[in-house]
């Protein structure tokens, strides 16, 4: 009997145990693993096809937006699922297609075993409920207990946050007895970032994507901010800093949303009104799983399920902002990630107010990204923000042919960022100084924290083995600021990469590092349309050869597909065979970040001022 071990997720100590143990039976199981790894026992690494991933991906989001669009009786599921103006599968949407993609991945493998082994041990993603390829009688899975499950949750971070909020709910106090009214409301609720005052060129921990736009709002904007909720389940750590109270911009005017949602949370009114819209979700759940739904359709039910006290968490939020615009003057809520749960609960909210509602674009959009993916039916039922503001010509249409954004619901400004770039522009050498960076040539890795664990560990393994026999090379890699925390995952690699000369930052601003870069390479980050906006050689490392960005289509970059063609093409261009394309270059800033003149900021406030008067602008 031929059995095989596959591990796909990161095993504890005792799983290796357990597996070492099994290697020294009567007939030894043959261990494949799809991480790089090295264990006391031996283990095939086993790539999983660029192609078929590149398929699954597809397949996913196809299936994805059919489950939205379901027809039960006389409504899409979605439409089931929307409650006072708040649509739950939008909000559980972009997680769920992650989860789903990633299990398909793992089936995909499993599948292939199950054709060459008679049983099948994984120390994976799935459960036994969740094999949904056929061959699920062969396979037996294995589930890791998480560390934070088995430790006691640490006290101090928890007093840290009530501290945090009863403080948050004082400054509140304060603001909203302000005898003030605003017409523009502006949502600020981005983790802080190194960024450059645009005056003084000093770092300050800001919102990456907003804080020119702050810079430049008057005193009829109101903004209000607000920390992401610590998760203590997960063993996540909360610390205090001076900026969660005290802001160095004196001049804006400022809410904490903690002061909302606490201030909720004492109305008896909006709790009833919260009972039972928990309970109408429930029941809608219930019937929903009752209509004859697929195995896999199930299985995202089964998800949504799982994930019903963030639900609770959303509807809260919905209805406690709800109660706080009522009766208000505010004419418009603008915001970045407008699609993200978060974000959402209170556009929706202010949607069920008759508030406009307005969504800046803040990064990279493209045909896999579960937040901007939506039906004919998503339009019609009015999901999507009233007006959506993007960078420049190639995101309009993007929205507009893929992902059915009508044409008068957007709006082009340009990019809100590149209003420093005028002001950097030629002192690359005085930013390097800035900087204290070696006397080397600068490789800049735009990290990001990828959703495919496995590309997001091969992407950092081939960057690190790339430079590693470059002495002439330092390599920084610019950590995503969802990864700030953890700078210790790189280093564990580079140090399996055998490379030294790199460091790794989350406290330097990007566009400094930009500027004072010879080469950026990233994935399909943002960062990479910034790159060309600063005029660098740009790589991107495309294992799957999808060019999700189009960055190569648009003869921008350099692709890369693994260590050996990274690190050539490196030297290529820093012995200067390889030269970008300035024609493309231009050509691309004008398609995708329509001006870089110092003034997107203010085209912007413009927009939310005249928000009657929307419809596609030519703003020349």
């Amino acid at each position: 009997m031929r059995t095989a071990i596959l591990i796909n997720r990161v095993i504890s100590a005792s799983e290796i145990s357990e597996i070492s143990s099994m290697t020294s039976g009567a007939e030894p199981p043959e261990i494949f693993t799809t991480s790089r790894i090295d264990y006391p026992f031996s283990a095939t690494q086993l790539n999983e096809d660029s192609e078929a991933k590149k398929n699954i991906n597809y397949q996913v989001m196809g299936r994805i937006l059919e489950f939205g669009d379901l027809q039960i009786q006389d409504k899409t599921l979605s439409e089931h699922l929307t409650f006072n103006g708040l649509s739950l599968w939008h909000y559980h949407k972009f997680r769920i297609y992650f989860q789903l993609r990633n299990l398909a991945y793992e089936n995909n493998l499993l599948k292939k075993l199950s054709e060459q082994y008679d049983s099948i041990l994984c120390y994976g993603l799935g459960s036994d409920n969740d094999n949904l390829n056929g061959s699920a009688y062969k396979i037996k899975y294995k589930h890791g207990a998480k560390d934070y499950k088995t430790k006691k949750r640490p006290l101090t971070p928890i007093i840290r946050y009530v501290f945090y909020l009863l403080i948050r709910f004082l400054i509140g106090i304060v603001n909203s007895l302000k005898p003030k009214k605003y017409s523009h409301l502006l949502l600020d609720r981005a983790s802080r970032q190194p960024c450059l005052n645009i005056e003084t060129l000093q770092t300050e921990q800001e919102n990456y994507n907003l804080t020119y736009i702050f810079a430049k709002a008057d005193k009829n904007f109101l903004i209000v901010d607000e920390a992401e909720q610590p998760k203590f389940s997960e063993g996540q750590d909360f610390k205090l800093n001076r900026q969660m109270f005290l802001h160095h911009r004196k001049h804006i005017n400022r809410l904490p949303g903690e002061f909302i949602l606490l201030v909720g949370l004492l109305n008896p009114f909006l709790i009833n009104n919260f009972r039972s819209t928990d309970k109408a979700i429930r029941r809608i759940l219930s019937f929903i799983n009752s209509a004859g739904l697929n195995a896999e359709q199930k299985w995202i039910l089964n998800r949504i399920k799982q994930h019903h006290s963030a639900t609770r968490l959303y509807v809260f939020k919905n209805l406690a902002w709800q109660r706080f615009l009522k009766g208000k003057s505010i004419q418009t809520i603008s915001s970045i990630d407008e699609n993200s749960p978060a974000v959402r609960s209170i556009l929706d909210a202010a949607k069920k107010m008759n508030i406009h509602t307005i969504g800046i674009q803040h990064g990279s959009i493209h045909e896999l990204h579960p937040a901007y993916r939506f039906t004919s039916n998503d339009i019609l039922n009015n999901v999507i923000c009233d007006t959506t503001i993007v960078w420049g010509d190639y995101w309009f249409e993007l929205l507009k042919n893929t992902c059915h954004y009508p044409d008068h619901k957007l709006l082009i400004a340009g990019q809100p960022r590149t209003d420093i770039i005028p002001v950097l522009s030629g002192r690359k050498f005085d930013l390097i100084k800035m900087l204290d960076l070696p006397d080397k040539k600068i490789v800049v890795f735009a990290s990001q924290l990828q959703q495919d664990p496995l590309l997001r560990e091969r992407a950092a393994f081939d960057v690190f083995q790339a430079v590693t026999n470059l002495p002439d090379v330092h390599l920084i890699v610019k950590l995503h600021p969802s990864e700030a925390g953890d700078p210790e995952y790189y280093h564990n690699i580079a140090r399996s990469a055998g490379c030294m000369n790199y460091s790794v930052t989350s406290s330097q601003d990007l566009y400094q590092l930009l500027s004072a870069s010879d080469i950026v390479i990233t994935c399909f980050s943002t960062v990479g349309a910034e790159s060309v906006y600063f005029e660098k050689p740009l790589i991107i490392l495309d294992h799957l050869h999808q060019d999700i960005q189009g960055y190569i289509r648009q003869k921008v970059a350099f692709m890369a597909d693994n260590s050996e063609s990274l690190k050539e093409i490196i030297v290529y261009i820093l012995n200067g065979t390889l030269i970008f394309n300035k024609h493309a270059y231009q050509e691309f800033i004008h398609k995708n970040s329509f001006r870089i003149d110092g003034k997107t900021s203010e085209r912007i406030l413009d927009i939310i001022r005249c928000s009657s008067q929307f419809g596609r602008n030519n703003l020349t």
